[in-house]
């Protein structure tokens, strides 16, 4: 909570009035120095659905996070840990079309040629394999989404702010949207960039397809392509943090600066775990 520079008395955050002394409080310096972090003229915004939060925090971070804050919800959240497992099911599926392997072209004759995995009848295995992996992502989703809820509410609070556990839920949840973004174009990038595997694969004589499966995601990790897939989700780590200001500035009624000072500690956390998971 912020104090009048004039007559100490708390005001809040957003006031450029002390409703005690009626003296003009300026502008706090990280507002100044930063015009993008400058709040939102109107105490109140129109009512945003899923959907317009979902692009609202990309593109008007500032006044969707108020709405998110007067009016929190779990839904959004939970769609985007579903994209997220679509993502990573299609990404899963963008290095299994960098597999060729080999079938039979006659089954008269038993002539054998190369089609591309995704193409072929073993290639029915690697869908199963993204539809179900999906699940685990999801349940993966939602331990990340509860555990960085705890940790940036205890935070919240240890800042002097106010509001309650629905809104740090639906805070971290959508604050996670550059991450969805970043992901899509790792996938353009091993669609576009990546080369093909090195070896043909031939399924008929390997059998499960977890036999070559470490194989194939131990080659794309070591590729210059996935490195780079991660520098640019380490950024989206980063551009995350910056719609944290907003998300807790706005929901829990504390300074920009604080709220600075919690998203670069909620940050600092994330990439941490993001980098130890390789």
């Amino acid at each position: 909570m912020r104090r009048c520079e004039f007559c100490d008395s708390p005001v809040p955050a957003d006031a450029t009035i002390c409703p005690v002394c009626k003296e003009t409080i300026a502008e706090e310096t990280l507002e100044r120095i930063l015009p993008i972090l400058k709040r939102p003229e109107s105490p109140e915004v129109k009512f945003m659905g899923t959907r317009e939060r979902l692009w609202g925090v990309i593109r008007r971070p500032s006044s969707t996070y108020r709405d998110i804050g007067q009016r929190p919800d779990a839904a959004g959240p939970f769609v985007i840990i579903l994209i997220n497992a679509l993502i990573l099911a299609g990404l899963f599926l963008s290095l299994s079309s960098k597999i060729t392997t080999n079938v039979i072209l006659n089954a008269t004759t038993m002539e054998i040629g190369q089609a591309n995995l995704l193409a072929t009848p073993q290639g029915s295995m690697v869908w199963i394999v993204a539809l179900v992996g999906m699940m685990p992502s999801i349940m993966i989703g939602l331990i990340y989404l509860i555990v960085g809820t705890a940790f940036a509410h205890f935070a919240f609070k240890v800042t002097g702010g106010t509001g309650k556990w629905t809104k740090s839920l639906s805070i971290v949840g959508y604050s996670m949207m550059p991450v969805i973004l970043v992901r899509l174009i790792a996938i353009l990038a091993v669609i576009i960039a990546l080369p093909p595997y090195p070896d043909v694969v031939d399924f008929m004589n390997q059998g499960a397809l977890d036999t070559i499966t470490p194989l194939v995601i131990n080659w794309a990790y070591t590729s210059g392509i996935w490195f780079t897939i991660d520098i640019i989700t380490t950024g989206a780590f980063l551009w995350t943090g910056v719609l944290l200001i907003f998300g807790i500035r706005e929901a829990h009624d504390t300074s920009t600066l604080w709220a600075a000072l919690v998203a670069i500690a909620c940050v600092i956390v994330l990439v941490w775990t993001f980098w130890q998971a390789h």
